[in-house]
């Protein structure tokens, strides 16, 4: 468990310490801690849920010619990553060159948005105990494929939204889920009031859906929805709760939002997709759980940006610390109660074997 609470007490102090960095030093700061996220998500051995798997169904990369790869050797067709990992299996060390490759991408997102926070530190608090521990270590295509949105967020919050729609098209290659990130840019660039933005919208969403995902559905529809006993996600309600809690805080302060920032009608979209999850939760945990993880920067925004809002020092100096009891318990409460947790402890390095 030390490794994981270095990973959250590291920003912690650095944020409520009273000597702060000058100069050049906050960006050296910030490219060590990224180089230990890294080599801590990227070369761990045989840490997180979904380990074996990825060695019994990538097995069929190694020893095959890359256009076979691409075509009868792909299992997920998310080939982004397969390409990866077909070179990784074929000419370096296997699934650790894999996981760094997919880790830098991550990492790369996360520090861009915590940067762009005005509290950073807090943001990072924020991202640890699940996005970073969980989903990073975890779930190694999804989070390269949030890694990509995560970077292409802050485009579309400052207006790029041709770059955001690029990091979407980026993260569909090791994720396909991440294509359903594709409506939050439309409807934080386009008015759908106007019936014709909307029609065509749902005609082009719908065909390259169907088009792309065609057989990938098959397979979700039977794991995430029918076969619910067997993917059942235990954590998907409090996850998602998390998120909803994020939510109705923004909902709270959205007219001080407004009044400093352009982009609150992209959290407002963040909010009530979350407030629609949240029930939905309850029917199709695994399916919700999976599609939530998109949605889990909105907390690392959200927190991160009320406590400039609160003019009482007092009040916000409790907001901070409630955040951070929060996710500190969060943390303690998963290490030591979570159902799946064994998967991650203890955390093995391949630098230590």
């Amino acid at each position: 468990m030390t490794v994981y609470w270095l990973m959250l007490l590291v920003p912690l102090v650095a944020g409520i310490s009273p000597w702060k960095a000058k100069g050049a030093l906050p960006n050296l700061q910030w490219f060590l801690y990224g180089a230990f996220l890294i080599l801590i998500i990227g070369l761990r051995h045989e840490v997180g849920g979904d380990w074996q798997s990825y060695f019994e169904n990538y097995s069929g990369l190694q020893g095959i010619s890359f256009p076979e790869a691409m075509t009868e050797g792909s299992i997920s067709k998310d080939y982004g990553f397969e390409a990866i990992h077909w070179v990784s299996l074929n000419y370096l060390n296997g699934i650790y060159a894999t996981n760094l490759f997919c880790a830098m991408i991550f990492v790369a997102g996360l520090l861009r948005v915590c940067k762009h926070m005005p509290i950073p530190w807090l943001a990072l608090v924020v991202a640890i105990p699940y996005l970073v521990i969980v989903v990073a270590t975890g779930y190694t295509r999804q989070a390269s494929a949030i890694g990509f949105i995560m970077w292409g967020m802050i485009d579309l919050m400052q207006g790029r939204q041709a770059r955001f729609y690029m990091m979407v098209v980026l993260g569909t290659l090791f994720h396909k889920t991440a294509l359903f990130m594709l409506p939050v840019g439309f409807l934080y660039t386009n008015s759908l009031t106007n019936l014709k933005n909307l029609f065509f919208f749902i005609l082009f969403f719908f065909i390259a859906f169907a088009g792309f995902m065609a057989e990938h559905i098959a397979r979700l529809t039977y794991y995430y929805v029918e076969d619910t006993q067997g993917m059942e996600s235990s954590g998907a309600v409090i996850r998602v709760t998390m998120n909803v809690a994020s939510a109705l805080v923004f909902l709270y302060f959205r007219k001080h939002w407004a009044e400093r920032y352009s982009d609150r009608a992209l959290w407002t979209i963040y909010s009530i997709t979350s407030l629609v999850m949240f029930p939905l939760a309850f029917v199709v945990s695994t399916t919700v759980d999976r599609m939530a993880l998109y949605f889990l920067p909105m907390q690392l925004v959200i927190l991160s940006r009320v406590p400039i809002f609160i003019t009482s020092v007092y009040n916000r100096t409790i907001f901070i610390l409630c955040v951070l009891v929060l996710y500190i318990g969060a943390l303690f409460v998963w290490l030591n109660f979570g159902q799946h947790s064994s998967h991650w402890l203890p955390y093995r390095n391949f630098l230590f074997l």
